[in-house]
């Protein structure tokens, strides 16, 4: 990809040396060469900026496809194996801890990553005694788009209860080039909708 960037810019800085004055050599008519000289000094860019946000569009929206909720261990068995409703609403007491919150017993007790479908995860918080939360940060889907994903795991039973995965985004917001000219570029974030609810099925909220 890098190859092809830098020989399109070699060769758009080409033209752009030639367009002050070439056109005017081959083209008899003033205007017509006037608008020659601007299309092949501005045309080619335009071009690509065009092509490289419909690419990084595509990927985006591919990368949305992905935006969703796995469930390994449904909410309903989860409670079972805790003990049961009871059992599983007194977890609630403990509430949420972040790593930095933890003691260094804890710290040692519990891995600091975790590598899941060949993703690596980072502990993030401890929930409702048994949980840790782990998250990915931003990882490469495609060559215009990451994700970003967040990992429910009991560590009594060493069982992943569920993960979603979100697309952070690949489109640039603000005044840019690109919203200038009316180029599209990219896509914006996709979220799992089902995310907060999910979350309140696992965890009794007091």
């Amino acid at each position: 990809m890098l190859g092809v960037v830098v020989l399109f810019f070699t060769l758009w800085f080409i033209i752009v040396c030639l367009a002050p004055f070439l056109p005017f050599k081959l083209i008899k008519n003033k205007l017509v060469a006037c608008i020659v000289a601007f299309m092949l000094t501005f045309g080619c860019w335009w071009l690509y900026l065009t092509i490289d946000g419909y690419r990084a569009y595509l990927a985006g929206a591919e990368a949305c496809k992905q935006a969703k909720i796995t469930i390994y261990v449904p909410y309903e068995k989860w409670r079972e194996m805790v003990g049961g409703h009871e059992a599983w609403v007194k977890l609630a007491d403990y509430g949420t801890r972040t790593v930095r919150e933890l003691s260094e017993e804890e710290k040692q007790k519990y891995p600091s990553t975790f590598n899941f479908k060949g993703v690596e995860y980072h502990l993030e918080y401890l929930i409702h005694k048994r949980v840790l939360v782990y998250e990915s940060g931003y990882y490469k889907f495609n060559d215009y788009a990451n994700l970003d994903s967040v990992l429910y795991y009991d560590w009594e039973t060493k069982t992943v209860l569920y993960q979603y995965t979100r697309f952070p985004k690949n489109y640039s917001s603000g005044l840019t080039v690109s919203h200038l000219l009316g180029i599209r570029s990219g896509h914006k974030e996709c979220e799992p909708k089902e995310e907060h609810d999910t979350h309140a099925y696992y965890f009794y909220r007091k």
